[in-house]
């Protein structure tokens, strides 16, 4: 008789199975757990990559694979597959009654999970609510998601007091550190050498790189070309050998990767619809510096002591160590911030002695063995507010 308990996972896009694939390895790996995945979104988007590939090779079990991307770049579109996506979710969740359903963030994966396990009665653990960013969609849904859910883990102090302001209950919240982490302390080293020949793209030892991903902000999709267009104009003018990672698959994307082919033809660019996990973090390990918006340069960066420059308002309002230094979309700016971190040591010091507030890699164990010891009753099932 088997009573592990089963743990159906949720997974949308390669930036957050990326930062789960430690905590979904740790769940396959307890005694007292098993796991199965809920694929979705532009993981079965040839478009972004067909990631899907990457979450077979890694051996995990998909319950369902549920295409709900739409693809259009009108702000219509990503409701319009979180629509989708919630119905098929619903069916897979009513035939596989796992335990726990489990996911990460603020897309539209976090909702539909959320929903889908209010609704049905089964508990939601839902890993990273109560930071915050402003000015974008991201944020109201990720404290709709704290609403809904069941168990919080949360990647840091400031998030857990955010949680509990919300009126929920001690008992629901663990500060468990941010699961990205993980990866960066197990991901086998690379040399520059090899590196360059996985990726097809020179890399010399000790030759500055910048790391570019930058995706479009909700509320300000009309200038995400415009955006784009600036940053791109910073990295000719910089002249620094640059990998660039395709942007996630939210309404205005494929304005930014419009604003990206103009500028196929510098010789010291590099772009992927993907970069796999491991050419990922050693990209991270040997970078110069982090470009653009991605929360990898808010919650990750820290730990390796690597510079981040954030364009723009995605990032504005979170929690961030020393290493982040915000400028708006001005190509002039970025360019001096980009040199700043690339080439001023005195700068490059100050980040070295940076702190990361979002723990110190090893989240997943604690969030696998919390699963699999915690009470599963009316106590946990029936929400009740503290005010």
């Amino acid at each position: 008789m088997n009573n592990k308990r089963k743990v159906l996972g949720v997974t949308g896009i390669r930036s957050e199975y990326d930062i789960m694939s430690s905590v979904f390895a740790a769940i396959k790996e307890h005694p007292a757990l098993e796991l199965e995945l809920i694929v979705t979104g532009a993981h079965l988007s040839p478009t972004y990559g067909l990631t899907v590939e990457e979450i077979k090779r890694d051996g995990f079990v998909i319950a369902d694979e549920i295409e709900s991307l739409i693809n259009g770049d009108r702000d219509a579109s990503r409701v319009k597959g979180l629509a989708i996506q919630l119905q098929g979710m619903v069916q897979t969740a009513c035939r596989v009654r796992p335990d726990f359903l489990l996911v990460l963030g603020d897309r539209e994966e976090a909702m539909t999970t959320a929903l889908v396990g209010a609704y049905l009665n089964i508990p939601v653990a839902h890993v990273a609510g109560g930071d915050r960013v402003v000015g974008n969609v991201d944020d109201q849904v990720r404290h709709a998601v704290t609403k809904l859910a069941h168990l919080h883990f949360v990647t840091n102090q400031e998030s857990a007091e955010r949680v509990l302001g919300l009126g929920e209950q001690p008992f629901r919240v663990f500060n468990t550190g941010n699961p990205g982490l993980d990866r960066l302390l197990s991901v086998p080293s690379l040399s520059d050498a090899e590196l360059s020949e996985r990726l097809g793209f020179e890399i010399a030892e000790g030759e500055p790189l910048v790391m570019l991903i930058q995706h479009v902000i909700s509320t300000e999709i009309e200038y995400a070309y415009d955006q784009m267009k600036e940053t791109m104009e910073a990295v000719r003018r910089l002249g620094i050998k640059t990998v660039l990672s395709y942007p996630n698959s939210d309404a205005g994307s494929q304005q930014l990767m419009r604003a990206i082919g103009e500028f196929a033809d510098l010789p010291f660019l590099y772009t992927a619809r993907n970069i796999p996990r491991l050419e990922f973090v050693n990209l991270m390990r040997r970078a110069s510096c982090m470009l653009g918006n991605s929360s990898a340069g808010i919650l990750e960066a820290p730990l390796l002591k690597l510079p981040v420059i954030n364009v723009g308002n995605r990032q504005k309002g979170r929690l961030h160590a020393e290493n982040v230094a915000f400028v708006p979309h001005d190509r002039e700016q970025i360019v001096q911030a980009v040199q700043r971190a690339v080439f001023d040591s005195g700068y490059r010091a100050e980040v070295a002695a940076c702190r990361n507030p979002y723990g110190d890699g090893n989240s997943s164990t604690t969030i696998a063995e919390i699963l699999a010891g915690i009470a599963i009753d009316d106590k946990l099932l029936i929400k009740d507010m503290t005010y």
